[in-house]
This record gives C-alpha cells, structure tokens and sequence, in this order.
C-alpha cells in the first residue's frame, strides 16, 4: 500500500512541476541552441544516441560527423527501405514511428487521453464546430513519439487539404507521467491540426507540441511554431490544391511530441491495435468502409 501511495505522489510530482517553469523561453532556448553549429555539437548527438538508444543504421547519414547541428540529427530522414507502405486499397496507415498510447472510437464527441481522462473533440479543435461535428461516431488513434524516434510525419492515407488550424497553448510535456496526471493536456498544449478529405473521407493530423518542441514544420509551407502573435490561426485551402498521398512526408516536429489521428465514421481501425504497442509509419491501422 506504501510502495502504491509512493508511485502516485511521484508520478504527480514528475507532472506537476510543469506548471511552474516558463514553457516558451525554456523552448525558445533550445530552439535556438540546437540550430547552432558549435564544437559540441558531435558530443550533444552521441550522448544523445547513447542515452536513448538510436538506432544510426536505419538512417541516411549514419555518421553524426554529417549534421552540422543538433536539429539536423534530431529531423534525421531514414533510408528508404525502413518504411513498409501498406499499399491495399482502402487502406489507413500509421503517421509516424512511436508508440500507441491510447486508440477507438469516438464517443460522445470525446476522445480518451488515458483511461479515466477524456478529452471533447470541440476542446482539441479550439470550439471549430465544423471539424467537430465531421468526427461525431469517428475513431482516433494516439501516438506517442519518445526521443528514440524518427521525428517526420506522413500522411495515413491519400487526401487534399482543406483548413489548417494553429493553436497556441502551454507545452506540458507529453511524457507518460504528465498525460496521466494532467487534465485535457492535449488540449492544453499548443497544436497544429491539419484536416484533409478524400470523397467521402474526413481525416485530421493533429501536432502536439510539448516542453522543448521549439517548432513544427509542414511540407507546403515551412515552419510554423512558434506562432506570432499569439492568437489562433486558421487557414483554409479549398482553393488550393495541395493533394498529399498515403504515406508522403507531411511534416516533422523540431523535438519530440505526440501526433493524434482522428478520422469520421468511413474509417474502422484494425483489431490488433494496442496500448503501448511499438508502430512504425506505414504500419496498417485502419480500413475505409465502403
């Protein structure tokens, strides 16, 4: 009972020290310390690869003498053979390499952050009815990408964009830890929502940023956190043709973070998906229903 009551009051002290520390400048700081090209660059990136245990094989640039600064290592591309596309017809794929943290069906218009913490669509969408009311009887699929990973994000099927939403918002770390114990973290935290449809298909990419996410970046128009000024931006593209297909590089984050997927009821995901099981980008997790 002692050793249970300990795990609790320490897993609510990992997460709630977040409160009290100056997200933005603490991000701003490393924004700026991982674009600069020092002497200590080699070093900061082994440590880094020992630490958390990178796999250098699967990349590029296998030797970290080739990125001239930290950022360069952490946005790393992998060689083309590391990623399986699922090519079926109708077929709906993983985003990014990370772990699944929670997946299902969207109920009452809310989505779960972890068992016992859901989250309303409206909230996750900063109150954009229009989106919300798309994803009513959807699923989503929430996945969580640890330092280890591969850092770019691909699109989970075929889609043409239509509105992009910009929040800014607090960057809770999204660690374990903190998404157990912090209401709505998701919510909370600045976000990117990308929305795209295909006939019938509705389906957003939702960025999460967290505590040194210094910038999200997105293929058709660059950087795009930290946001100025400091007011939700939403940008529509019905007039543009911006038409990404299943599996293409969407975006990448500029330091670790959690992508949600949410897609309306022509989506049913697959059966063997699981809470903390390993995914890569490619991997199949859903069906179109015809």
């Amino acid at each position: 009972m002692i050793k249970k009551y300990f795990v609790v009051i320490k897993g609510f002290l990992q997460a709630y020290w977040l409160f009290i520390i100056p997200h933005h400048l603490f991000s701003r700081l490393t924004y700026i310390i991982t674009r600069t090209e020092n002497p200590l660059t080699s070093y900061l990136i082994k440590t880094y690869i020992n630490l958390f245990n990178v796999n250098m094989n699967e990349c590029e640039k296998e030797s970290i003498n080739d990125y001239k600064t930290f950022c360069e290592f952490f946005t790393r591309k992998l060689k083309s053979s590391i990623h399986k596309i699922d090519t079926k017809k109708g077929s709906i794929v993983s985003s990014c390499d990370g772990k699944i943290l929670e997946y299902g069906k969207i109920e009452n218009n809310t989505i779960l952050q972890v068992k016992g913490k859901k989250i309303h669509i409206r909230d996750l969408l900063n109150n954009d009815d229009e989106s919300a009311t798309a994803y009513r009887d959807g699923s989503f699929v929430t996945i969580y990408l640890s330092p280890k990973d591969y850092h770019r994000v691909h699109m989970p099927y075929s889609g043409k964009l239509f509105k992009t939403i910009h929040i800014p918002g607090r960057l809770y770390s999204v660690a374990t830890h903190s998404v157990k114990y912090i209401k709505n973290l998701y919510a909370r935290n600045e976000r990117l929502v990308c929305s795209f449809n295909e006939n019938q298909l509705k389906f957003s990419v939702i960025f999460i940023g967290a505590i040194n996410v210094s910038s999200i970046e997105v293929s058709w128009k660059g950087e795009v956190s930290p946001p100025l000024p400091k007011k939700t931006i939403t940008t529509k593209y019905s007039k543009k043709n911006i038409i990404l297909k299943k599996g293409q590089e969407l975006g990448m984050f500029k330091s670790g973070s959690t992508v949600i997927l949410l897609f309306n009821k022509k989506v049913d995901l697959v059966s063997n998906l699981k809470r903390g099981k390993s995914i890569r980008v490619g991997n199949q997790i859903g069906n179109i229903i015809n």
